[in-house]
């Protein structure tokens, strides 16, 4: 882009501002979070942020059921991981006494 169109460009948003400024409507435009710069549909910044803005411009209540319903999904992945470890580390446990059992009971009839 050459030097006069770009010149020309800033100098109709500066009269756009101004007129705007200049207006006597009362009606703001919310300002979105981030404005310096693009993200990508596809990254984990660009689902967070989407994320964070649609929290902060939920009501008062929502936000509380929002919250609380993260907290018991939260809690009950968490109960779930837990459960799954535990039962991991009794099927170890199980599988051991049944091979030392083998070895002592039916392997050490044979010889």
């Amino acid at each position: 882009m050459n030097p006069q169109t770009q010149e020309n460009l800033n100098e109709y948003r500066l009269q756009k501002l101004v007129t705007q400024i200049d207006s006597d409507s009362a009606e703001l435009a919310p300002l979105p979070i981030l404005t310096t710069y693009k993200l990508k549909n596809n990254g984990i910044i660009y689902h967070t942020v989407k994320s964070m803005n649609w929290f902060y411009h939920l009501p008062v209540i929502a936000k509380l059921v929002v919250v609380i319903v993260g907290f018991c999904v939260s809690f009950a992945m968490l109960q779930a991981a837990l459960k799954l470890i535990a039962s991991v580390i009794s099927m170890a446990l199980l599988a051991g006494l049944v091979y030392l059992g083998y070895n002592f009971f039916v392997a050490g009839n044979n010889s």
